[in-house]
């Protein structure tokens, strides 16, 4: 598949870039293409509110994993590590990484589910997540209402619930950003991933992924039963909490200087271990 090419040539020439080109991409795809793409994705869609039902896994699907790594994690002394641990439960790799394949594998409707799913994913992301990393009070919570994404994410969302389309040119104009969204962001998943790191810390890697992807795949089986929906959207919503974890664990560690090593080796296998489940289901589900 194409997305697999490009992420191969992200591996492949990241030696030939200086240090701070993923930092940069990261920058472009956060506050330019992605916005363009949830703005258009969501803006152009119809959708029954029966899809909210991907909202509520979003938020349940959080609570769950980030209730369990705190009871488990807690515990390790060392915050340099414990921290990336604890991160690498909070949020799902929905727009740098779903978005995109979504769209590859199904088309523009998938996008829309994985978009309500990164509703409720986006506060745990870039709320929760960033007062975890900063060790801050429900203040740093409510940064999330300072994110692009997140705000583009309610903008289109009122916009399609009030049946108020944009200007054409303004729809044309996103549609060319969003263009460009999948090469950044399957590069940027090979730009990082990082196999030594995985190699390095493999048995705190499989412990943590271990939990994650058992935790995921109940919440998966419960949100299918719960709610009714297609074959397609069932498919889509059975996915959602099986997803790698988000790119900012990397970031976040990065910045407050965690052990961003391990932080990148739990994105690096848990990006592997997504993809493989993806496909397979995609394949076999019927």
């Amino acid at each position: 598949m194409e997305f697999s090419i490009v992420i191969l040539i992200g591996y492949l020439t990241k030696k030939f870039f200086e240090k701070e080109t993923g930092k940069v991409l990261s920058r472009l795809v956060v506050n330019f293409t992605l916005p363009a793409a949830v703005f258009y994705s969501l803006s152009t869609a119809h959708f029954h509110f029966s899809k909210f039902a991907f909202t509520i896994t979003g938020i349940l699907s959080n609570l769950v994993l980030i209730s369990v790594a705190f009871l488990i994690f807690s515990r390790v002394e060392d915050s340099r590590v414990r921290v990336p641990l604890i991160l690498s439960f909070v949020g799902f790799n929905t727009g740098l990484f779903m978005y995109p394949l979504a769209e590859s594998l199904w088309g523009i409707d998938s996008v829309v589910n994985y978009a309500l799913f990164d509703l409720g994913n986006s506060f745990f992301i870039f709320g929760v997540g960033k007062a975890v990393a900063e060790r801050a009070n429900i203040k740093g919570v409510l940064k999330v209402f300072e994110f692009p994404p997140f705000l583009t994410l309610i903008l289109s969302l009122t916009l399609n619930v009030f049946g108020l389309v944009p200007p054409e040119i303004i729809l044309k104009v996103a549609q060319t950003i969003k263009n460009a969204n999948a090469f950044l962001v399957f590069f940027l998943v090979g730009y990082y991933l990082s196999f030594k790191s995985v190699f390095e810390r493999v048995r705190l890697i499989l412990m943590a992924s271990t939990v994650k992807y058992f935790l995921g795949f109940i919440v998966s089986l419960l949100a299918v039963r719960i709610f009714t929906l297609s074959s397609f959207e069932e498919m889509n919503l059975f996915l959602s909490p099986l997803l790698p974890s988000a790119i900012m664990t990397l970031v976040y560690s990065i910045e407050k200087d965690y052990d961003s090593e391990l932080a990148s080796g739990l994105i690096t296998f848990s990006t592997i271990v997504s993809l493989a489940i993806i496909l397979l289901i995609n394949h076999f589900w019927r």
